[in-house]
């Protein structure tokens, strides 16, 4: 039960934060698509690399790290999201 527990809960969490991403990201990135909006295209993250302008691997610290410290024309969310909020997207973003 463990396992399969903790397999809803991962794709629950990434629902909700396809939601969140569509209301808070999508504007700035594409999801579906290797369209460069505002923001490069999140396709592919579940390959393991982000986007050429971020350079890093596609891990979960790395894709926090962006959304806490914006940068790149990307804004701060650090305190625009709740901690559940950051994760579900996180999750989201790495199935992408």
């Amino acid at each position: 039960e463990g396992n399969v527990g903790r397999a809803r809960a991962a794709i629950a969490a990434a629902q909700d934060g396809k939601a969140l991403f569509e209301k808070k990201c999508g504007f700035c990135h594409a999801s579906t698509t290797d369209e460069r909006k505002l923001g490069p295209s999140l396709k592919g993250v579940k390959d393991g690399q982000l986007p050429d302008a971020i350079r890093r691997a596609a891990t979960r610290e790395n894709i926090l790290l962006k959304i806490n410290d914006g940068g790149g024309g990307m804004p701060v969310f650090r305190n625009l999201l709740t901690k559940e909020e950051k994760d579900s997207v996180v999750a989201y973003v790495m199935t992408l």
